[in-house]
């Protein structure tokens, strides 16, 4: 029987099984890498440097040199070897945030949690039942994220027969979470966790296999809100509820947010745009009393993937980019024109979906980019420069138009499904990640969201994590939700005639 073989980073050493992958490898064991193709070798981003050993490339047996770097989903381990991780999951830890310190006098008695589990982040809050304030908020990276940038990248791994995986790596991570909530609260324990996400993630939460979402016709095995006792799920909470969904790709996290807002009682004909790893979109006709919805095949661009310099809003991700110097904005090289921030205002590490807009509106208005998308002839060579060994490529710019070309054609379709056109819609809500740092006049002017709507446009961010929390809380949450799952029709933009024509119509920069 062969020895056994090990990988060494950062003091740690796991054991790699003969003839599996390096990511494979470290993935088993709980190691959590970035790979947004989920394995597939062609993004680049799980890229290890070769400190020590040897390791053999799988596509045509060579071996990588001490010193070099090389995927981690290309490469099998032909002896020990020590690597260093790659940065954004070195200093994962950091980027992992309880923001609101416990006061050492503030007695909790009653606490729940709120959770929102997204294809590429997991963010909570802790709340006091007694008084329903919100104690501290959690964010990091959801550590599915070795196994694929958006949700047909975990669909697939499901049908590969790594379910079980996917749903041990989420739900460490929630219980660790729990765990720290306990603790920095001095609580005997949480009553209450209240769960929303994306069909797919809620799925992969309660270990059920969601591969018949990933082909058609797109059938989950569940929508309805679903209860557990904790101990189920092996969390350290007493009372575990996953909000209820509307279809395979229009989920608990939409649900969540139009309750919150409380769309259904405001009086006037609205749209609820969620943009983040996928794009879901609402709108609701109020004479109706009807909620029409749709997923974009946005692709997982705006949270980084698939764009060179990409990243989540994480510490270091540029999120603002302004002709306009202000306070703390830093100068884009090559140019004394443009300035930017990042989060947590240290040095720029990439570009997250904020940034990115910004960025390419800045690339128009500065000509570095025609009406087609193409780079003028002065960046084509060497990129945009952004930040310090942060740029803009040619295809970053084309995987942008492809994701932004979606999601306002799906606003148009909709709208258009629903007998409404946007300059009369009352409100227009922004949801998600994005929603917290998205400019809407560089939104408008790169062509992702109608120019129509921005007298009456407000962002709203995160609601889903809101919608959660609130559920803790409001003994009618829960109703209301299901009450919007009963009103809505979903609207297969695959089968419109009318999306195509609209998407083709609206890749370009006007």
């Amino acid at each position: 029987m062969a020895s056994s073989l090990f990988i060494t980073f950062n003091g740690q050493s796991r054991e790699a099984r003969q003839g599996e992958t390096i990511l494979s490898a470290l993935v088993r064991a709980g190691v959590v890498i970035a790979a947004p193709c989920g394995g597939r070798g062609i993004c680049g981003k799980c890229r290890l440097t070769l400190l020590k050993g040897k390791v053999r490339l799988l596509e045509n047996g060579a071996e990588v040199k001490e010193g070099d770097s090389f995927c981690a989903c290309k490469a099998q381990v032909i002896c020990n070897i020590t690597v260093s991780l790659p940065v954004d999951d070195v200093i994962r830890d950091a980027v992992a945030d309880f923001s609101g310190a416990p006061s050492v006098e503030r007695k909790v008695r009653r606490a729940g949690v709120g959770v929102d589990i997204g294809t590429t982040t997991v963010q909570a809050q802790i709340v006091d039942l007694d008084t329903g304030e919100v104690l501290q908020t959690f964010s990091s990276l959801n550590n599915q994220r070795s196994f694929g940038a958006d949700v047909m990248s975990r669909i697939n791994c499901a049908r590969e027969g790594k379910t079980r995986e996917l749903f041990t790596v989420v739900n460490r991570q929630v219980e660790e979470l729990l765990k720290n909530c306990i603790a920095n609260w001095k609580l005997s324990r949480i009553e209450q966790c209240a769960v929303s996400g994306n069909t797919t993630m809620l799925h992969l939460f309660a270990g059920v296999d969601p591969s018949n979402m990933g082909e058609t016709p797109y059938t989950p095995a569940f929508l309805e809100e679903r209860h557990f006792e904790g101990k189920e799920l092996s969390l350290s909470a007493d009372r575990v509820t996953l909000l209820p969904g509307i279809s395979a790709f229009v989920g608990a996290d939409i649900v969540s947010g139009l309750a919150f807002i409380d769309i259904m009682n405001r009086g006037e004909d609205s749209l609820f745009v969620d943009i983040g790893t996928n794009g879901e979109i609402a709108v609701w006709k109020n004479s109706e009393k009807r909620f029409y919805c749709c997923s974009t095949a946005a692709g997982p661009c705006f949270e980084g993937a698939e764009i060179s310099c990409g990243m989540g809003a994480a510490l270091g991700a540029i999120n603002r980019i302004s002709f306009k110097k202000e306070p703390q904005m830093a100068v884009c090289p090559q140019s004394g024109a443009l300035f930017y921030t990042t989060l947590g205002n240290v040095k720029a590490r990439g570009i997250c979906g904020a940034g990115l807009i910004d960025a390419v509106a800045a690339m128009r208005k500065l000509g570095a980019i025609d009406e087609t998308g193409a780079l003028a002839d002065k960046f084509a060579p060497e990129d945009f420069p952004v930040a310090e060994g942060i740029f803009i490529t040619q295809k970053d710019v084309r995987q942008f138009q492809l994701a932004k070309a979606a999601i306002f054609s799906g606003i148009k379709v909709l709208c258009k499904t629903a007998g409404l056109k946007p300059e009369n819609i009352g409100t227009a809500y922004i949801a998600g990640g994005l929603g917290f740092f998205i400019n809407l006049e560089n939104a408008i002017a790169v062509g992702l969201l109608p120019g129509e709507l921005t007298k009456n446009a407000a962002v709203c961010g995160n609601t889903s994590l809101k919608g959660a929390v609130k559920s803790l809380t409001a003994p009618e949450f829960l109703s209301r939700c299901r009450k919007i799952a009963e009103s809505a029709v979903t609207v297969e933009l695959a089968l419109d005639n009318d999306f195509s024509e609209t998407f083709m119509g609206n890749m370009g920069f006007f």
